[in-house]
């Protein structure tokens, strides 16, 4: 009775081992693969970890390069500015190459959606109406549209003074459109319109015009190259957005350009950057 009890005994053992054995080896093959080690690599949260790789192409940049110190044409013809330095610092990081070319700000977004440039790079204000028509990049500065005017000028105090005044834009702007609803509603006298701001600002200082409605950026960057003739009255009267202009689905560029600025405002490029266009040059003069 013993003997055939402990045989008995090792046959159950073996058929209760082989039964956990195929379990096992099924719930191993049914189980998902191991998910890879996570590496911790101090990247500030909100901040893509990987950015896009353009591969090295030249992205080929229209601009109005008459709008300091956004960008300006400087004594060795070089386009300088805060928006090239910008654009320099996205294209170290997705790995592409800047090339600002000089173009008029009338017919600029046309050149656009017909493929003559790949991003448009010029204080461009986000709008809902351009949205219908071209894309644009996460917003890189907020601003409001100030009323620039001599230096001398004592009747205006504001936007809410240019009642019967002359006031200068440039044709085709937010500014542009600012002054033609004031004007609508009787807050305007005549409405100035010249291709450039630098026109615009050349009228000013003239005399030919009151006052020009213009981004505050710009304000600054016209009364640091215009030292002791102009000066900028009353508080901005809009909030709007700058970004990068894109040609309508160019999700690649979109794609690139907006991870960088997300990287550069996690890292403070931006704030540096803005620092060295806005700050330290206008303090300097």
């Amino acid at each position: 009775m013993r003997g055939r009890t402990g045989q008995y005994l090792v046959v159950l053992i073996v058929v209760v081992a082989a039964v956990l054995f195929l379990r096992a080896r099924q719930a191993r093959e049914a189980a998902p693969p191991p998910a890879p080690a996570t590496q911790t690599t101090g990247q500030p949260a909100g901040q893509p970890a990987k950015l896009p790789d353009l591969g090295g192409r030249e992205i080929k940049i229209g601009s109005d390069t008459t709008y300091p110190p956004f960008e300006t044409v400087d004594e060795q013809k070089k386009i300088v500015g805060f928006d090239p330095d910008m654009m320099d610092e996205i294209c170290k990081r997705v790995n592409c190459k800047s090339n600002f070319v000089t173009t008029a700000w009338d017919g600029i977004f046309v050149a656009l959606g017909q493929g003559q440039f790949d991003a448009v790079v010029s204080g461009v204000t986000i709008t809902e109406e351009r949205l219908k028509t071209i894309d644009f990049s996460e917003p890189y500065l907020q601003y409001g549209q100030v009323v620039l005017v001599r230096e001398d000028e004592t009747a205006i105090s504001g936007v809410d003074a240019l009642a019967g005044k002359k006031v200068a834009v440039q044709t085709g702007t937010t500014n542009d459109e600012k002054a033609t609803a004031l004007q609508k509603e009787g807050k305007v006298g005549e409405v100035r319109r010249y291709e450039t701001f630098a026109l615009a600002v050349k009228a000013l200082i003239n005399k030919d015009v009151d006052a020009v409605i213009i981004d505050s950026y710009a304000a600054d960057g016209y009364i640091q190259v215009n030292p002791g003739k102009l000066k900028t009255v009353g508080d901005p009267f809009t909030s709007e957005t700058l970004g990068i202009a894109l040609k309508k689905g160019n999700t690649t560029l979109k794609e690139a350009f907006d991870a960088a600025l997300i990287q550069m405002k996690a890292d403070g490029t931006l704030d540096r950057l803005y620092k060295t266009w806005f700050v330290e040059r206008a303090s300097s003069k």
